[in-house]
């Protein structure tokens, strides 16, 4: 019998990705048959899309050891190459992880990728860009430029990220022209911001009963009204308490599919994918995938356990 090839994708530049010991303890948990073992660990972030695209080529199982981001760029090339793939989850928030069941210790998560079976499993698409969380743009972009920037100063955690968040409040607000067309029909509005939900846990923020409706069905939409700054405050006060729909410059709508584009001279935009910032072309095409691709979790059975 053929021994199966195992890439295991490290970021040591997730939050804890930097523990020293962190290969020994995936490697401890690992059982002898788990398979030949390939391991990559890009010195820079710039080469992981790079490093991604060599081991879906070589591999028979790809396991991404990082963050939402990382897990991103690894399900990317394995969509693109029919692979499985696994996640153990060293991030700060493992929004992916947490939503498909995967244990958050590193030596569990590393005995499931080995043993476990792998299962369809949904994601968001953005121009060909595929998204487990979040496509966001506006002064969402804003705000994770701002995370980017004084991450650099103080170091990662959900502390500094909270802080961005409120001093990005603070500042002047992009006003975007957009045209929204779904279903044969087109609408013209003004917005702040546009966030683009696949993800219930993140949109269970906003609206816990939108979240549900959303979850295994459709992209949730959640589109900020051009709006003045008390009001953006007041509805992140209430985003607190998961009531943001009570807020009447914010539509809640769910899609499997729609078309965005914006008026303007400059046809790339700047959007936040998973965290992470990259320049797509307009109009933006959105789609729902219900089987995206193939990541190893929890059996359905054991979930509800």
């Amino acid at each position: 019998m053929t021994q199966r090839t195992i890439a295991i994708v490290v970021n040591a530049r997730s939050a804890n990705g930097r523990d020293d010991d962190l290969r020994a303890r995936i490697e401890a948990a690992l059982p002898p048959e788990a398979g030949r073992l390939l391991w990559f660990q890009p010195r820079k972030a710039s080469r992981l899309d790079r490093v991604c695209q060599r081991a879906t080529t070589v591999a028979d199982l790809v396991v991404a050891v990082g963050g939402d981001g990382t897990v991103r760029t690894v399900a990317q090339h394995a969509r693109a190459r029919g692979k499985p793939m696994a996640i153990i989850p060293t991030g700060t928030y493992n929004l992916v992880a947490r939503h498909l069941g995967i244990p958050l210790d590193v030596a569990e998560a590393a005995r499931l990728a080995a043993t476990g079976h792998a299962h369809p499993t949904a994601c968001g698409d953005i121009n060909g860009l595929l998204f487990f969380n979040h496509a966001a743009f506006g002064l969402y972009t804003r705000i994770i430029a701002a995370r980017e920037r004084h991450t650099a100063v103080l170091g990662r955690s959900r502390i500094t990220a909270v802080l961005s968040g409120i001093a990005t409040l603070f500042n002047r607000y992009p006003i975007l022209k957009l045209r929204l067309t779904a279903e044969g029909d087109s609408k013209h509005c003004h917005a702040n911001a546009v966030f683009f939900g696949a993800n219930p846990l993140p949109l269970a923020a906003v609206d816990a009963e939108f979240a549900a409706q959303c979850d295994g069905r459709a992209l949730g939409l959640v589109l900020m009204r051009h709006q003045g700054r008390r009001h953006v405050l007041m509805a992140a006060l209430k985003s607190l308490f998961g009531r943001l729909s009570d807020a009447p410059t914010f539509e809640l709508t769910a899609w499997r599919e729609i078309t965005v584009d914006i008026l303007r001279r400059r046809r790339r935009l700047r959007v936040s994918i998973d965290g992470e910032l990259i320049k797509c072309r307009l109009p933006l095409q959105l789609h729902y995938q219900p089987d995206a691709l193939q990541i190893v979790r929890p059996d359905p059975l054991e979930s509800k356990a």
